[in-house]
């Protein structure tokens, strides 16, 4: 689950406990751990799938509107739209670190993944967010021939072995992932 720095600090305030998504599935789960950018992390205390019709003006608040109506807005949704309830409290826990690997534990790692798959990606989509840095999910996955949630659950795989980095808007290689597309390049060029 990604926070905007809209309400970041109204967060870390303790003001802001609660977000309205609009997800077909959750991406989050209760007792997950999520970090607020830039600093922080907030642990789900509660999921609950509600029509944003039910929602009080309690809840709106404590998600950072001044109004339902303001918050309705934001979300371009009608109000018989149904939305996920996330509630979170802070903690001083973080999210998981990311594994420390070498470049060729990464090389291989990516090589197994691409075999498991029906065609290999893992080049693939290093190399479109290396070129497209910052550009939308929404905008990268239809020149990849899958749509947005695929193209997201594949991008945090590789985020998973610290490759990738999100941004407010789209994603970009980490030195990791700049240091693998340098590595597998110099192979192909060797086998060439």
């Amino acid at each position: 689950m990604q926070f905007t720095t809209r309400n970041s600090d109204q967060i870390r305030a303790g003001g802001v406990t609660l977000t309205f998504r609009n997800w077909k599935r959750p991406h989050a789960k209760v007792g997950g751990v999520y970090r607020l950018r830039p600093n922080g992390a907030v642990e789900v205390t509660g999921l609950a799938n509600v029509r944003l019709a039910e929602v009080s003006t309690d809840d709106a608040v404590r998600a950072g509107f001044p109004s339902v109506d303001d918050m309705v807005a934001f979300l371009g949704l009608p109000r018989t739209a149904e939305v996920t309830r996330v509630e979170f409290a802070l903690t001083d826990d973080s999210p998981k670190a990311v594994p420390s690997l070498t470049v060729e534990e990464v090389v291989k790692r990516l090589e197994a993944t691409d075999r498991r798959s029906a065609a290999p990606w893992t080049a693939r989509v290093l190399a479109l967010i290396e070129a497209h840095p910052a550009i939308r999910a929404g905008d990268l996955a239809p020149l990849t021939c899958w749509d947005t949630p695929k193209f997201k659950a594949n991008v945090r795989k590789l985020k998973a072995l610290g490759l990738t980095r999100s941004l407010e808007v789209g994603y970009r290689l980490t030195d990791l992932g700049v240091q693998v597309q340098i590595a597998r390049a110099s192979a192909t060029q060797r086998t060439a």
